[in-house]
């Protein structure tokens, strides 16, 4: 039934295409249908020179271009024909052709075009579950878009907790509380600020008085289940304080509490056993799962002034030892603020750690066991003033961080942010090398390529024979090389967590693919019952054709061969097609047509004989391309 829809849709094509053909092109059109597709490029483009191009002229120019895998040609008659004319399929590979370009956005533009037009194609479905599958442009520079809040005061405003509609700020705004000696300002309390649903916000309000003290509040975090608040205060409000003898100065420690949630607001406030009288605990952060809390203390056995803990928070509620996260984390400088987010990213913020200035952020991961390189955040989150209390909805890329950077309304301001790319990237080093003399190849050009087969960027190796990258953590990627009189390769690389990983790529003399009377290449493989060139199979073709072009005396003869499933009428027409559409690319790289010629052998010449049944693997191997060696220099016999 699928080779009869098939078939059915090539001839309802075919009748569209008849109908606009006429005299002029029936030379052009010949060429086509003998899969001739440089001579019908050719013959078209005449036409256009002549002034009689319309739709269907360049509806079949781009077809020629997209069959030879010239995509820039392609992706032009394609925008030509779709001025006058709007199939969905012309739609869906002009997208193709831009995104081989390189022309990210543009290609998404006409996905989404396609995708509305069929909306229950397979191709149109899977782009709008991801319609940003298209690979980012990578490069160092602004991750994040950010910008003061509006409800900042001329005092002292951070933090930024959301829950239920509802964000958790720390403020020194009360004017009716005592100021603070340290900065003059009155002592910090939690206020609450409704957010609406189109993004501004209410008035800040003060959180009630089982939460405010006349003491110092500080930073808030919730319990998956949002009926726990845990949050930060002075041990004044405990009575637990020593007294300098001298000057009669009292000093306080920062404790940590939690609240319980009764009806809409907090009640019940409880110190944690991690409190004591000797050391500061502050900056409580929860986990996604609720099982783990993680804070900032200056308690005994550091490594540094504050250094960040966890602890477990079992079934009672109560909190388990506190563990430190290891001198990876911590430095002999502060590191305080942590947030754990829902991927269970770890970000904090750091003076001990290499940065711009002041307090910068950062953040690692916890990978089986041990903590990822720590990675600096970047510009515009940080600059050369404290940034801090970052905290971010991964799932909505967006989020706060506090600063106390010029150009706030006070003190310390709260920001917000939106992230415009990924955060966590790896340097790529890709080294050249000359197999034989393991000499670095200069010149060389390597490309990258996505988890998707997406071509991202170009680079020419340095003398060195270096080219470097940046992608995104944990995301696979390939590295393809060309050079000439080299045989190209093609190279995956495993996505790390790692801040550089090194690949070493060994080029062999383009000679070595000459064997005996032939030249062997990697398999040629074409999409099911089709016989247009992809991209993989011309990356193997200009092995081939950079080959001809060293030794123009080569004549090549391709053959195609099928496995022998399937009837031997259709395989011989399938093989046929195949081999001509082989041949006319390399044809179209350059290579005169009397030096390489094509032929279809269907199923007549197995590797393996399968009348007696076949394995996958041997079937796959009767499924070949093979590139017969008919005349050859003496300098290559």
């Amino acid at each position: 039934m699928k080779n009869f829809k098939t078939l059915l849709f090539i001839t309802l094509m075919s009748s569209f295409c008849l109908t606009a053909q006429n005299a002029s092109t029936k030379k052009a059109d010949k060429y086509f249908a003998r899969f001739e597709f440089v001579k019908a490029a050719e013959s078209y483009n005449e036409l256009v020179e002549e002034g009689k191009a319309d739709t269907y002229v360049y509806s079949q120019l781009a077809e020629s271009y997209y069959n030879i895998f010239n995509t820039e040609a392609a992706e032009r008659y394609y925008a030509k024909a779709l001025e006058t004319s709007d199939q969905p399929e012309m739609v869906y590979k002009y997208a193709q052709m831009l995104k081989a370009n390189g022309k990210y956005a543009e290609s998404n533009t006409q996905m989404d075009k396609f995708a509305t037009m069929r909306p229950a194609d397979d191709r149109a479905t899977a782009f709008r579950k991801n319609p940003n599958y298209l690979p980012k442009i990578l490069e160092q520079g602004k991750k994040f878009n950010v910008q003061n809040s509006d409800f900042n005061s001329t005092q002292s405003d951070f933090g930024g907790t959301l829950q239920d509609n509802k964000l958790y700020i720390t403020s020194s705004r009360n004017d009716s509380r005592k100021t603070y000696g340290w900065n003059d300002q009155p002592f910090l309390d939690i206020y609450t600020i409704n957010k609406n649903t189109d993004g501004s916000y209410q008035e800040a309000e003060l959180a009630n008085n089982k939460i405010n003290t006349r003491f110092h509040e500080g930073l808030v975090s919730f319990s998956p289940d949002g009926n726990t608040m845990y949050f930060s205060r002075e041990s004044y409000f405990e009575k637990a304080y020593e007294k300098d003898s001298l000057s009669s100065t009292r000093y306080s420690q920062l404790y940590l509490f939690k609240a319980t949630k009764l009806g809409d607001d907090w009640d019940t406030v409880e110190s944690l056993s991690v409190n004591s009288q000797n050391y500061s605990v502050k900056n409580p952060t929860v986990s996604n799962d609720g099982k783990t809390l993680f804070f900032a203390s200056n308690q005994p056995g550091g490594y540094g002034d504050f250094d960040i803990y966890k602890a477990a928070i079992n079934e009672d509620g109560t909190i388990g030892e506190a563990i430190n996260l290891g001198q990876k984390v911590n430095t002999e400088g502060q590191e305080m603020f942590p947030y754990i987010s829902s991927n269970n990213t770890l970000y904090f913020s750091s003076n001990g750690h290499l940065g711009l200035g002041g307090l910068d952020v950062f953040y690692t991961k916890e990978i089986d066991g041990k903590m990822a390189p720590i990675r600096n955040v970047g510009i515009p989150i940080n600059s050369n003033a404290d940034d801090f209390a970052f905290i971010i909805d991964e799932e909505a890329a967006e989020g706060y961080v506090s600063s106390n950077r010029e150009g706030g309304k006070g003190s310390d301001d709260i920001y917000e942010f939106k992230k415009l790319q990924p955060l966590c990237d790896v340097l790529i080093s890709a080294t050249v090398l000359d197999d034989k003399t393991r000499e670095p190849i200069s010149g060389a050009s390597v490309s990258l390529f996505d988890d998707e087969g997406n071509k991202v960027v170009s680079k020419t190796t340095n003398e060195e024979g270096i080219a470097e990258f940046i992608v995104e953590c944990d995301k696979d990627s390939e590295l393809e090389v060309v050079m000439e009189d080299f045989e190209s390769k093609k190279v995956p690389v495993k996505g790390t967590n790692d801040e550089e990983t090194n690949v070493q790529i060994s080029l062999d003399p383009i000679e070595k693919i000459i064997e005996a009377e032939q030249v062997v290449l990697s398999p040629i493989y074409f999409e099911f019952d089709k016989s247009n060139i992809t991209a993989e199979g011309a990356f193997e073709l200009d092995k081939l054709v950079q080959i001809m072009k060293k030794y123009p005396e080569m004549v090549i003869k391709a053959t195609s061969h099928t496995d022998q499933r399937g009837s031997e009428t259709y395989n011989a027409n399938l093989s046929d097609r195949r081999a001509k559409t082989t041949v006319q690319y390399v044809i179209s790289q350059g290579i005169d047509e009397a030096r390489i010629s094509g032929e279809g052998k269907g199923e007549s010449e197995p590797k393996v004989d399968c009348s007696n049944g076949c394995t996958k693997e041997q079937h796959a191997d009767n499924r070949r391309s093979e590139f017969l060696i008919v005349t050859q220099t003496a300098a290559t016999e």
